[in-house]
């Protein structure tokens, strides 16, 4: 009972700081930024290796309080974290663009109709089609996409922190 308690505080707080983090990280990238520029993409890899980073300290905290690691409690306290803390991300994504900035979202479609023009993949009428589509569907896409890449980064982080701070077969 107590490790079960344990473990809902942890995978608690830090699905808060992967959260608080996400949301900070929002507020430093402008999402009209230029993809291609060099510093949005350091900070895409730093991001990435942040959100990586935290369900792998999770199972490392977990464990150095003193209970038991398996490979399948780390993923699974990974998961977890990635899932609780994309979401909330993902909330916060949704309530900036159609509460917060809903311009901006017109800003990063015309950044997209810009690339894609300069690609002449699409004729004049594909393109304000599929904008226009694009348009309706982006919102909801953001908090569906935060969740998904949580849960990921979840995946990837319990796995490898499960395979680096597995408990040595004991009884558990």
């Amino acid at each position: 009972m107590e490790q079960q308690k344990s473990f809902k505080n942890i995978m608690s707080m830090f699905a808060a700081l992967y959260a608080i983090l996400g949301i900070i990280f929002m507020l430093i990238k402008s999402p009209t930024a230029n993809p291609k520029d060099t510093s949005v993409m350091i900070l895409g890899f730093v991001a990435l290796f942040m959100f990586i980073g935290i369900p792998i300290l999770a199972v490392w905290y977990y464990r150095n309080q003193g209970y038991p690691v398996t490979l399948g409690k780390a993923v699974k306290l990974g998961v977890l974290v990635g899932l609780l803390g994309g979401l909330f991300v993902g909330i916060y994504t949704y309530i900036y663009f159609a509460y917060i900035n809903p311009g901006a979202v017109d800003e990063v479609l015309e950044m997209s109709k810009k690339m894609l023009e300069e690609n002449d993949m699409f004729t004049e009428d594909m393109l304000e089609k599929q904008m226009a589509m694009t348009k309706k569907f982006f919102v909801p896409m953001q908090l569906i996409g935060q969740i998904f890449t949580g849960l990921i980064y979840g995946l990837i982080g319990g796995l490898l922190g499960g395979l680096f701070f597995k408990t040595p077969n004991e009884d558990y």
